[in-house]
């Protein structure tokens, strides 16, 4: 499966939990800004897909928002995930916290409700457990939801279409394929058309949030070797639109659109 890390630019996000199977009712609580709450996890808490026990923690968070999350122990080792209210993955971490300890620091994306699980690393491990939220400042100028996203080359709307030509002194993702990116700002709920055209190379299209997590990508579905993604937004602000060549070493003309 092709990679869609960006090589030294963003970081890939560790650990092996995945989202959750709600094999048993979900202890859900909410969690103020700024604040911290204990809880323990039993086994007979909501299991991941890995079967290791979790509890749910929510929060309200505003577009650009930096918030760091801390979930420790001194009983199992903790895991952090957070995620949108419909369950997809922004951000997990297993020991930035140090010691077994686990830390995000994330960028929100979008105004509204959010979701921290307290998580196990491993199955059959429970205990006492720590949850901290504190918001850290708010993101400005080019990092802000709405602007124009760093490791970006400007921003495309709908309707646009962007005529431009992949080198070898284009970055890279990590396995060696150059890419260019756009911004484009939407909202949740809008559905978009995104193609990447070439006569030259087998095009390759990725959508990801604006802290660089991929959320779509395709290879073919524009035919012959076009790539095209429709999407949904998941949330209002600014995205990446990334125009790549599926194999290393090709470079050449392209065409990148937003419909």
């Amino acid at each position: 499966m092709k990679s869609t890390v960006l090589a030294l630019t963003f970081l890939a996000l560790a650990g092996c939990a995945s989202g959750p199977a709600r094999l048993a009712p979900v202890t859900m609580q909410n969690l103020p800004m700024n604040g911290e709450a204990g809880g323990r996890l039993t086994a007979a808490d909501a299991r991941l897909r890995d079967s290791s026990v979790y509890q749910e923690w929510t929060f309200q968070g505003t577009a650009g928002q930096i918030v760091q999350i801390e979930v420790a122990s001194t009983e199992f080792d903790a895991y952090a995930i957070l995620q949108t209210a419909g369950d997809s993955v922004l951000a997990r971490d297993d020991d930035s916290g140090g010691g077994r300890n686990a830390r995000i620091i994330y960028t929100l994306p979008y105004t509204g409700t959010y979701q921290i699980l307290a998580n196990s690393y491993q199955r059959g491990r429970y205990g006492r457990y720590t949850v901290r939220l504190h918001s850290i400042g708010m993101a400005s100028g080019a990092d802000a939801p709405g602007g124009v996203l760093p490791g970006t080359v400007g921003q495309i709307l709908r309707g646009q279409t962007m005529s431009a030509q992949l080198s070898p002194n284009d970055p890279k993702l990590s396995d060696g394929s150059v890419f260019q990116a756009w911004t484009f700002v939407g909202r949740a709920g809008e559905a978009i058309t995104v193609d990447v055209m070439s006569s030259e190379f087998d095009a390759y299209a990725i959508i990801q949030d604006g802290n660089g997590n991929k959320l779509a990508a395709d290879d073919d579905s524009g035919g012959g070797t076009n790539a095209r993604i429709t999407y949904t937004l998941l949330y209002s602000g600014a995205y990446r639109i990334i125009a790549n060549t599926y194999r290393q070493g090709s470079y050449g003309a392209f065409s990148l659109s937003v419909r």
